[in-house]
């Protein structure tokens, strides 16, 4: 359904009332029922499928009743498509149901009948077509009569089989419909499978074409869903894997999706595509299945089986990727694959389980054709598919084999569509000839030029007298004509005929390829009926793109894995953006660029009938109907056929346009008529036979497309035909004089010389021989000749050679000496820049292009131009380039964007060729550029809108012997290529004659040296010659490669010398001989090139210097110049002798050891040399080295020598976890901010583990070639470094522009840092690096370490013996000796091992050294465990004498010990009984204090019950008290004296102090006069008053006071509330006088019981004094009895004692008897064996010699070389030495190293029992260096684990935080097993594996990180590989232990395992002996 039709309301306006639906094809249905599209979205929507599916269910019941009623000629119109087919099947199946009943009731022809009755039909509507329909209603007949054909075919093979019954498999197997009219649904069945026909409407769809593999793979698909399973068609390209799957689906009513899979596919979006089928019951076809990566696939496999299983148990619900969904079970999801192409992945197990595989093989094209043709209205449909398909095998069968050739099923649908077009275009036409028209036309476009007699003649044989002409529309051609000549071009009647053939292509496939290789009019084809569609006013749409120059998630998005997002990718932005343009003209998708599977096949879908773009975030983009895809590309090597069979073809030749149309264009453009005239003839003349003879005879330096060349020479005419050279009026000859020159150098400027021929030369002769009318001068090539401006006449380009004036400062590299070579390339180089044309030079390394296009860049005008180097390494990528390349851009108006200001950019690229080349051919970088070259845009790769990019051209340089060697020829014919040779001798000569000459004319140099310097020169260039030729580079000696820069290396070392050096001329030669010794032989590899280039060498000095032999005979033995021969800083001198040089060096040691880490270097010859040789390149200005050798080889040390001799920092990077470029990047900015602004030299040393990712040689490789590595510093630190040497560069005399601040920094740069890479020459990673990073070898001088001679061995083991204790000193040299041999054997074997074993072993000078330490090591442990020994014994004959001595002693002792043991026990007897008696005493004091003690506790009870009742009493009389206080409070002087002032006051307060009167009456005396008056008196002294009533007795008052006091208190007045209103202060002495009385009162009360109290405290006192005075006797008591007892107990002891002693005598004398008379027979034995012991102390240094050497270097062989080299090499030599090592015959080392109990116990661990097991374990236990345990069957390794058990700690490299566990049992000291390595080691762990302790041995560095090193800490690494390649760097570090099962293992371990099985009694006894052995 693609849209709805609704209803109108009153105001013609839709109401959301849909009442029918529309097809894509634009069919029309109407509703059964009117749909309301009100509410909420997903619930209309919901209702519009409800009412879809009942329409078409409504429509079929409809169609099936009705089809009776009417002929199927007019019903068929009635009805949408779906249902008539549908019904039509239907009808069929009960027709055949009809025709077998009637056969079962005996009517046999029936089905004949029936069969009749299908042809009339089938003719009928073949009739119809032919007739004039509608679009829609010739689909509707040609998809029924296509399933109608199938249906006669089968009734007649039913027919043919003599089937009688419905039961056959031949109709069970067909897919069945029928109509159930009780359900009043319709049912499809096949086999025993029944599917609901699902109702969905599809459209008017065509339908396949049935054949035998057709309904094969619907008997297995719709089985695989009976069993709810899934389907999996596999088969090639073109067999209609994915159509059959959508055809099965539209036969029953299912929608089905399409999705192509690609590799930006993650689980969760497949999630999301299962979830939505899963809940809609469509299928889903995922096409190209295994694209997908197999991570993804494992999580599917998972995500399909939920389903399935849902599917199984009948569920409506269920969880889904954690959410619960609604389930459809007619759910499918089927898989389509193309086994075995690129990019293909196997599918996991778990996956292959759930799809049922159905193999799609190629179908019966015949059959296919024929209904084809059939439903296309043809009437002799099988006669002509016959023909149609002998057609396409012959094809197949006898035209060459092209990769765009494609005769399989969609080549012919898409010619049966155009015969069909033809013949209803044309129905007057005789069928054959409509077929041939089609066949011939629509093929001719693919067909190569050498192919097409033979096609055409096969046409003619098929339709022999037939010559239908072509189909033309002269009016659209009429118009193609009108738009090429628009376009300036050639409206050539072969160019128009490809114009037609493209347009008629477009309108039959939507995918088109052009193709053609460079040059040969693809672009202008394309872009002229582009041009026609716009004159024709159809406004066609033109996007192109290189799909080559982003990455594939660039170009179709990806969802970024983390969060989810979505990144759109550019082709799906263009294809949406087109989709959405409204208007019907053409719109195209442009691709230009190569294809490969891996983005082609992502449009696969966009390709084929699908048309639909999917993508990974599962957005579907059709390619409407007015869109196209276009390839543009010059070939399909490496496209699969599924991609090559979706598109259409036109191939066009190199023959078809040739250079004509072009150089006809390029005249036309031309504005002097009388040189058009001209030059049209001078081409017609020159062209052809120049071509000609080009493809066959001469070689160009690299492939030129032919193109170009005619390219070039258009752009060179350009430059020389200018009004100056060719004013308008001149002579034709000038005109020919200026072509000729112009073709010479565009025909022949990129020849060269190779071994054999100089091309040049040849073509020269060529040229003069074949062309007359113009001459060359005699002498010398057509290239030696330029023409003169004025004169007009040839002259040698050597004439405009400039004299050679060379600067002191400069390095002999920069300079440029100009030849005629440089000035000619030059020439024409500055002319076509000036044209805006892009140029390359091509030449071999050394050639100078680089300097000679720099220093041409570096003329221009910096007003007018911009220069941007572009340097190109191996791992440049598009996106990097672009970053470069827009670098320096700025936006211009709109898109456009371009250098600032006016001026132009010109990027200069250097070694274009060198970026990788990807898996299938393309170079990224290259892409790119192309893109702008072709169309002067690309794409911003975020917002992915197009640049237009103006005002830049491009110069490049490459070397065709270097990385790629060659370019994509669409990309080298946009260049000018001129081909850079070595120059000649001549010009050679002439270069260093004048830089010699010019260095020895200053300073003092003799004449005689002067004069001898043109002789040396040419010595020098035949040397050099002889050279080049005999030393020629292969792949191990890829660096013998000798050029220009060798030679100047030579000199180079020839300007270091002084007067003082080069006295006469005899000095100038050895200097030379020297100098080019350090230049060509340090580079040699093998022993015999050194010998054949030092005879070579000295065959050369004796042609050219007769008399010069006793000078030289001197060089023979030393011929070493170095810079310190006299000391640092002397100068470039001669080292006399070896001796003098020895002195010096050492003493240049001593220094270096003072103020560095000690280096231990013993300085023999070779050693020497190589720090000569260093420090001289070291030396020279802009002097790199490479120095190669293996690992351990002293590279590193003899470096740091050197350049510590030259005063120049080291300086090397710290490798740590997640080093990266960027790291790399700030440690070599800081290094040149060191060099260039602080003016410190500094090497970077760099080796070979330390490049942990081959990016960092990117960094490095700039930095040799041109001292400046892009993108080094921000912008601001830029700024910094310009402004920190401005100063500088003023001083200078130099303007102090930005530009030369930079040159200065930069020059600094290079002439104060130096790089020395010490790299290994083992496998192939140096070669491959040289050729990724050209500079590595020709930026540097390579210094080639070879192995260490004999003599160097022995020196250097000679000299750290010397430190070896426990040797005779005369011995020493005889062990230094056998040592180097044992190196030498070892390294012999390993060839040997090599050879037959595949096998690498590598010994290095580190292995040697190693194995000296472990010498000392070892023999250090055997001497001091046989020192111990020995004493042990001796002592122990010691004790056997002293102890016969002593038993006599013993006795004696023993009878003085039992009389004092007698005394002793009586002494204790009397004790006890003392102490018994004092006890009794002690215990009947004791009760008698426990009585009183009950008696004193009762009397306590007592006590404190009564003074508890007293205290209760008391705080009852309490708060009276208070308030009397209280109330004395309220009273003070003041209101006392107003109270006394008072005249004769109220009764009340005259009561009141009457009452105090009483009361405080003296000694109860009451007084009689209690008046007024005497109360005055009372209170005449107020404070003596206030005093005597606080200090009132209140325990003590009177009784008469008290008796006389009552009346006042029975008065109800006195009460102090009442007196208060009186006076406050009557008040408070009535409130005391009441509280006090109150308080007397309950003190009486209490006072009894007080004293009651007190009686009862003292006699508790009593009581307790007695308790005390009993408890003090019984202490005393007490310590009495612990004296007795204590005196009682030591006696005990002192008798125990006693007693022990003496039985300890005897005991003693028992076992001295015992021991004499055992020990007896020992005595001897002992004696013996210290005899022996002495012995194997004289033959240690030979036995642990020969034991070091078995751990050293047995390790990984296997046992025969074991026993080889022990037996028949090691020991033979040692009795042969002249002083002869003292050795133990028939040693075995095991006897050295282990005893029978730990190969008894480590056989219990699991260790395999033949002795090769015991050897290993062995090394493994007592290797130094950290064993590698090469272990393909893993049994070493279980033994390792069984051995250490819990403690082992096990890692595998990479593994997250494995750096972590290493680092914690580095530090706990425990046991590291690093498992299953690769070849390759992270370079974090080198110190480790080297064990470089810091910090006296505590720490060791681990990255960055120093970490703590516990000694007892043991690293065993292990590898599963059967024969790994280890590198000699890391052999030399670990000890190599070949585990792998030997025969006589595996024999031995048969032994045991077959024992266990037949005797597992014997099997168990044996091991219980073994562990008893052990413990």
């Amino acid at each position: 359904m693609a849209k709805m039709r609704f209803d109108a309301d009153e105001e013609e306006s839709p109401a959301k009332t849909a009442v029918g639906m529309y097809s894509r094809e634009g069919e029309y249905v109407s509703f059964s029922q009117p749909c309301d599209c009100s509410g909420q979205v997903e619930l209309w929507l919901n209702r519009v499928l409800d009412s879809m599916r009942s329409t078409v269910r409504h429509e079929l019941s409809n169609a099936v009743t009705a089809s009776e009623d009417k002929p199927r000629e007019q019903w068929l119109f009635d009805y949408p498509a779906q249902v008539a087919l549908t019904c039509t099947q239907i009808w069929w199946t009960s027709d055949v149901g009809m025709a077998f009943v009637r056969l079962e009731e005996g009517y046999d022809n029936a089905m004949k009948e029936f069969h009749r009755k299908q042809v009339t039909q089938l003719n009928n509507l073949i009739s119809m077509l032919i007739g004039q329909l509608t679009l829609g209603d010739r689909q509707k007949v040609m998809t029924i009569c296509t399933i109608d054909v199938h249906a006669r075919d089968v009734v007649a093979k039913m027919i043919a089989h003599k089937v009688e019954n419905s039961q056959a498999f031949v109709w069970l197997s067909q897919l069945r419909h029928r109509w159930d009219e009780k359900d009043k649904h319709c049912f499809s069945n096949i086999c025993d499978a029944q599917f609901l026909y699902s109702y969905e409407y599809l459209g008017n769809t065509p339908r396949l074409v049935i054949t035998p593999l057709t309904d094969r793979c619907y008997i297995t698909l719709t089985q695989s869903l009976h069993l709810t399973m899934s389907g999996a068609p596999a088969g090639p390209a073109g067999t209609g894997k994915t159509e059959t799957t959508k055809d099965l689906g539209r036969a029953l009513g299912i929608m089905v999706y399409v999705f192509n899979c690609s590799e930006q596919m993650d689980y969760k979006s497949c999630g999301n595509i299962y979830k939505g089928l899963a809940q809609t019951g469509a299928w889903g076809c995922f096409d190209e299945f295994n694209r997908i990566s197999v991570e993804v696939l494992s999580v599917v496999a998972v995500q399909v089986k939920s389903i399935q299983d849902a599917i199984r148990d009948k569920k409506q619900r269920f969880i889904f990727m954690g959410e619960e969904v609604s389930l459809c079970p007619s759910v499918g999801i089927f898989i389509t694959m193309n086994p075995g192409y690129a990019g293909r992945t196997e599918l996991p197990e778990n996956l292959k389980a759930l799809f049922r595989p159905c193999a799609m093989v190629v179908p019966d094209f015949e059959l296919i054709c024929e209904i084809m043709l059939v439903a296309e209205g043809f009437v002799h449909a099988r006669f002509l598919a016959r023909k149609f398909i002998t057609l396409y095998t012959l094809c197949k069968e006898l035209l060459s084999k092209q990769d765009h050739y494609d005769w399989g099923l969609r080549a012919i649908k898409s010619v049966l569509v155009v015969a069909g077009s033809l013949k209803r275009g044309d129905p007057g036409r005789a069928e054959d000839q409509v077929l041939m028209r089609a066949l011939r036309d629509f093929n001719i476009p693919k067909i190569v030029t050498n192919d097409m007699p033979v096609f055409m003649g096969l046409i003619g044989d098929l339709f022999p007298a037939l010559d239908v002409p072509r189909k033309r529309d002269l009016d659209f051609e009429k118009h193609v004509k009108e738009s090429i000549l628009d376009l300036k071009l050639q409206a050539d009647e072969n160019f128009v005929l490809k114009v037609v053939q493209l347009e008629e292509l477009l309108a039959v496939r939507h995918s088109v390829f052009v193709i053609g290789s460079a040059g040969t009019g693809k672009s202008q084809v394309m872009r002229s009926l582009h041009m026609t569609y716009q004159n024709m006013k159809r406004r066609p749409v033109w996007v192109d793109l290189n799909p080559k120059a982003v990455t594939n998630d660039e170009l179709f998005g990806i969802i970024n894995p983390a969060t989810r997002e979505w990144k759109d990718g550019l082709f799906s932005r263009i294809m949406r953006e087109l989709a959405s343009v409204s208007h019907s003209g053409p719109k195209w998708i442009v691709l230009d660029g190569d294809i490969d599977p891996m983005w082609i096949e992502s449009l696969n879908t966009v390709m084929d009938d699908n048309k639909v773009l999917t993508l990974a975030s599962n957005e579907r983009i059709s390619l409407n109907p007015t869109m196209r895809l276009v390839f543009e590309i010059s070939h399909l090597r490496t496209a699969t056929p599924a991609t090559v069979s979706r598109a259409g073809i036109l191939y066009i030749n190199p023959a078809d346009l040739g250079w004509n149309p072009s150089v006809s264009s390029w005249i036309d453009k031309r504005e002097v008529q009388s040189e058009k005239a001209n030059l049209t003839i001078l081409f017609d003349k020159y062209l052809p036979s120049c071509l000609d003879v080009l493809r066959s005879r001469f070689k160009k330096i690299i492939p030129v497309p032919e193109q170009s060349m005619v390219q070039m020479l258009c752009y060179l005419l350009e430059c020389l035909l200018t009004p100056e050279h060719t004013p308008a009026d001149c002579a034709k000859e000038l005109y020919e004089l200026y072509f000729v020159f112009a073709a010479v150098w565009a025909f022949g400027g990129a020849m060269f010389q190779d071994q054999l021929l100089d091309y040049r030369v040849e073509f020269s002769k060529w040229w003069v021989s074949e062309f007359k009318s113009i001459k060359f001068p005699s002498q010398g090539t057509v290239f030696d000749y330029y023409i003169d401006p004025h004169s007009k006449k040839f002259e040698p380009w050597s004439r405009m050679v400039p004299n050679f004036e060379m600067e002191t400062e400069t390095p002999l590299q920069a300079c440029v000496v100009h030849t005629t070579e440089t000035i000619r390339v030059g020439y024409f180089m500055e002319r076509l820049l000036e044209h805006r044309r892009p140029v390359m030079l091509v030449g071999g390394a050394g050639t100078g292009k680089s300097v000679l296009v720099r220093n041409k860049l570096g003329l221009l005008d910096a007003e007018k131009y911009m220069i941007t180097d572009v340097p190109f390494n191996y791992y440049t990528t598009s996106a990097m380039l672009q970053a470069v390349l827009e670098k320096p851009l700025e936006k211009k108006a709109g898109r456009n964007y371009g250098p600032a200001g006016s001026r132009r950019m010109i990027y200069f690229i250097d070694d274009m060729n060198m970026p990788e080349v990807d898996a299938y051919g393309t170079v990224q970088p290259h892409t790119l550029i192309r893109q702008h070259m072709d169309y002067n845009h690309w794409y911003d790769r975020n917002k992915l809108l197009q640049k237009e990019i103006h005002s830049v051209q491009y110069v490049s340089c490459m070397n065709p012997t270097a990385g790629s060697f060659t370019i994509n020829p669409r990309l080298q014919r946009h260049f000018s290529v001129f081909a850079l040779s070595f120059p000649g001798a001549e010009a050679l000569s002439h270069i260093y004659t004048s830089i010699l000459s010019q260095h020895l004319s200053g300073g003092g140099f003799s004449a005689a040296v002067r004069k001898s310097c043109p002789r040396l020169v040419l010595f020098s260039l035949a040397l050099h010659q002889r050279l080049s030729s005999t030393f020629l580079p292969t792949a191990v000696k890829f660096h013998y490669i000798f050029n220009l820069r060798d030679l100047s290396n030579i000199f180079q070392g020839i300007l270091f010398c002084t007067a003082e050096c080069l006295k006469a001329p005899p000095d100038l030669l050895k200097i030379y001989l020297h100098e080019s010794n350090r230049v060509y032989r340090d580079k040699l590899v093998e022993e015999q090139d050194l010998q054949a280039f030092d005879k070579l060498q000295a065959d050369t000095v004796k042609k050219f210097y007769e008399d010069v032999e006793e000078p030289l005979e001197g060089t023979r033995e030393i011929n070493l110049y170095c810079h310190f021969a006299r000391g640092p800083g002397g100068g470039y001198m001669s080292a006399g002798s070896w001796s003098s040089l020895h002195h010096t060096m050492l003493e240049l040691l001593d220094g270096y050891n003072e103020v560095n880490a000690k280096l231990n270097l013993v300085l023999f010859e070779d050693a020497m040399a190589h720090i000569c040789r260093i420090n001289r390149i070291l030396e020279s200005p802009r002097g790199n080295a490479l120095l190669v050798g293996v690992g351990g080889s002293g590279k590193q040390s003899l470096t740091r020598l050197a350049a510590f001799i030259s005063n120049l920092e080291v300086f090397q990077i710290t490798l740590r976890k997640g080093y990266g470029i960027a790291d790399l990047k700030t440690d070599l900015a800081s290094l040149c901010l060191r060099a260039g602004v602080k003016n410190i030299g500094t090497v970077f040393l760099m080796t070979d583990t330390q490049v942990a990712d081959e990016k960092f040689l990117v960094l490095v490789n700039d930095l040799l070639a041109s001292g400046e590595i892009p993108d080094l510093f921000p912008d601001d630190e830029v700024e910094n470094i310009i402004g920190s040497v401005r100063p500088e560069v003023r001083s200078s005399g130099l303007m102090d522009s930005r530009e030369n601040c930079w040159k200065f920094f930069i020059d600094r740069v290079r002439r104060q840092l130096k790089v020395a890479l010490c790299f290994s020459p083992v496998g192939s990673t140096l070669r491959v690096r040289s050729r990724r990073f050209p500079a590595l070898v020709n930026c540097t001088a390579i210094d080639w370490f070879h192995e260490w001679p004999q003599e160097a061995l022995e020196s250097v083991s000679f000299k750290f013996l010397q430190e070896v204790e426990n040797i005779e000193p005369q011995v020493k040299q005889s062990v230094s000796k056998f040592m180097a041999f044992i190196h030498m054997t070892v390294n012999d074997t390993s060839k040997e091992y090599l050879a037959n074993e595949r096998r690498y072993n590598y010994t290095t000078p580190k292995s040697f050294l190693e194995q000296i330490q472990l010498y000392d090591s070892l023999l250090r442990l055997k001497s001091s465990e046989l020192t111990s020994r020995t004493e042990r014994l001796e002592s122990g004959l010691q004790k056997l004498s002293s102890t016969s001595a002593q038993v006599d002693d013993l006795k004696a002792k023993l009878a003085a010990q039992e009389v004092e043991l007698q005394q002793k026990n009586e002494d204790a007897d009397t004790l006890i009984q003392v102490v018994g008696i004092e006890t009794e005493k002690v215990s009947k004091e004791k009760a008698g204090a426990d009585e009183e003690e009950q008696k004193v506790a009762a009397i306590a009870v007592v006590v404190s019950g009564k003074q508890r009742d007293c205290e209760e009493d008391l705080e009852k009389a309490e708060p009276a008290l208070l308030a009397a206080q209280d109330a004395l409070h309220t009273l003070n002087k003041n209101n006392l004296t107003e109270l006394k002032s008072f005249g004769s006051p109220v009764a009340a307060v005259t009561n009141v102090t009457a009452a105090v009167m009483v009361l405080t009456a003296s000694g109860g005396k009451v007084p009689k006069d209690r008046s007024w008056k005497a109360a005055k008196v009372m209170m005449a002294k107020v404070d003596a008053f206030l005093d005597s009533l606080i200090n009132f007795n209140k325990e003590k008052i009177p009784e008469a006071c008290l008796k006389a006091i009552q009346p006042y208190l029975q008065d109800p007045e006195f009460q102090p509330d009442l007196v208060a209103s009186k006076s406050n202060a009557a008040a408070g002495l009535c409130s005391w006088v009441l509280n006090i009385v109150k308080f007397y009162q309950v003190y009486c009360e209490v006072e009894p019981k007080r004293q009651a109290l007190s009686k009862a405290n003292a006699e508790l006192a009593a009581a307790q004094g007695k308790l005390s005075a009993i408890k003090h006797k019984i202490t005393l008591l007490n310590e009495n009895l612990a004296k007795l007892t204590a005196k009682f107990e030591k006696a005990t002891t002192e008798k125990l004692k006693c007693q022990q002693e003496a039985e300890s005598t005897a005991r003693t004398i028992s076992l001295a008897n015992r021991l004499v008379g055992g020990l007896a027979s020992e005595n001897v034995r002992w004696a013996e064996a210290i005899q022996s012991f002495k012995k194997q102390e004289r033959t240690l240094c030979g036995d642990v010699l020969l034991t070091t050497a078995f751990i050293s270097y047995l390790g990984y062989f296997t046992k025969p070389y074991r026993l080889q080299l022990m037996e028949h090499s090691w020991r033979p030599y040692l009795s042969q030495l002249q002083v002869p090592i003292p050795v133990t015959p028939d040693l075995d080392p095991l006897t050295m190293l282990t005893d029978d109990a730990d190969i008894a116990a480590w056989q219990n661990e699991g260790l395999p029992a033949d002795r090769m097991s015991t050897d290993n374990a062995t090394i493994l236990t007592s290797c130094q260096r950290w064993p590698l345990m090469v272990d393909p069957q893993l049994q070493g390794i279980q033994w390792i684990k069984t051995k250490y058990g819990e403690s082992l700690r096990s890692v595998r490299i990479g593994q997250r935080g494995y750096l972590d566990t290493i680092e914690r049992a580095l530090a706990a000291g425990d046991v590291v097993l690093i498992e299953n390595l690769e070849e390759t080691l992270d370079p974090v762990l080198g110190p480790l594996l080297g064990r470089e302790t810091i910090k006296k041995g505590r720490y060791i560095k681990i990255g960055d990180k120093e970490c703590e090193y516990n000694p007892n800490f043991r690293l065993i690494l292990h590898t599963k590989l059967a024969s790994p390649h280890y590198q000699p760097e890391l052999q030399a570090q670990c000890t190599l232990i070949n585990f792998t099962v030997t025969r006589d293992g595996l024999v031995e371990q048969l032994l045991a395992a077959t024992v266990t099985m037949e005797r597992p009694d014997l099997e168990q006894l044996k091991v219980s002996v073994q562990r008893r052995g052990t413990t």
